[in-house]
């Protein structure tokens, strides 16, 4: 009997998180080093960076991608976790953040015009440096605003995955008390008011250039040892440091999530969604709204993190197991579709 079923090894865990520092110098940092890293010249002539691993023999590989302010190098762990289950993976740092060219003279300021820019830098990833590769199914993997980029992507142009992976995604921002509506309308018109007076963009109120923060109280993870890693990893990389979001990206995040939402019927990729339970960066709420409009006719499955805080992948290991978990299981149930 013909198997109904694509055969996708499982990922397992590298380690624990009290050995990320050991296994950094020992493994991760050598696997990191013979990535194949290179630039790709968009349309609008930034240059993006972008790092990539082929598996030789792999049929899968993994595209992923990131969240804001992050580089590359933040998914060595989860890089090397794939590549040992046998997939290849391809990042791309976006633009305005990691290695990537920065638009603004200030390479501190989260900028973009709009978030079809992002999605068009994807698509050029796509055609010219992931397909080439010749596997025969691509995963999509995304984090918080990777996610949002993703999802856009995935609707608006003809791709290649057969899945998508989204952790914590950014489908509506996390505003406490306030109602999403009023801080959403805050928000776009303190944009205004900027694009009024000034080309130049302002930082968000209460936004700045990158400051290291210290762990306690983080909104991003619970693992101590993995925060401190990631924190190094800036030490080093300085260049790929990133401060807080200008008025227009607040702006052009707040109407991609808005589309995203009024879109999400037509929805039509088998995704898995990965919500951290504690995430106070992005909108659960939003995520459910989201994930309720998908249609029945797609395998979609969502896997709610009790604990967990926006960072899934930089969890302590037994939130980061299940996501793990979850993923496996996800790709163990994909159908056929050729």
């Amino acid at each position: 009997m013909a198997s109904n079923t694509v055969k996708f090894a499982p990922v397992q865990p590298l380690g624990t998180a009290a050995q990320l520092s050991e296994r950094w110098r020992t493994r991760l940092q050598p696997f990191w080093q013979q990535m194949t890293c290179a630039v790709l010249t968009t349309h609008d002539q930034v240059q993006l960076s972008y790092y990539c691993h082929q598996v030789p023999g792999a049929k899968h590989a993994v595209l992923i991608s990131s969240g804001r302010m992050e580089m590359a190098v933040k998914y060595a762990e989860l890089c090397f976790e794939l590549v040992q289950a046998g997939y290849s993976v391809f990042l791309l740092d976006h633009r305005g953040q990691g290695l990537s060219q920065r638009e603004l003279s200030n390479p501190h300021k989260g900028y973009v015009a709009d978030f079809t820019s992002y999605q068009h830098d994807l698509a050029q990833f796509v055609e010219h440096v992931v397909i080439p590769s010749g596997h025969q199914r691509y995963i999509a993997l995304g984090h918080s605003m990777g996610c949002a980029i993703l999802a856009g992507y995935l609707q608006q142009h003809t791709h290649p995955f057969c899945a998508a992976i989204f952790a914590s995604p950014m489908l509506g921002i996390y505003t406490g008390l306030v109602p999403a509506r009023l801080a959403e309308s805050i928000a776009l018109a303190f944009g205004a008011v900027n694009r009024a007076l000034t080309k130049e963009p302002w930082y968000f109120p209460g936004q700045s250039d990158y400051r290291e923060k210290e762990f306690n109280n983080n909104p991003l993870t619970s693992s101590a040892q993995r925060y401190q890693w990631l924190l190094q990893r800036y030490r080093e990389l300085p260049q790929a440091r990133l401060g807080g979001v200008t008025t227009q990206w607040v702006s052009a995040a707040i109407l991609a999530m808005r589309q995203l939402q009024q879109s999400a019927a037509q929805w039509h990729t088998p995704v898995l969604l990965l919500q951290a339970g504690a995430d106070k960066v992005v909108s659960n709420h939003a995520q459910n709204q989201w994930y309720r409009q998908l249609p029945d006719t797609v395998l979609h499955q969502q896997l709610r993190l009790a604990g967990a805080r926006h960072e899934i992948f930089m969890e302590n290991d037994e939130l980061r197991q299940q996501a793990i978990s979850a993923i496996n299981s996800f790709l163990a149930a994909l159908p056929v579709h050729d």
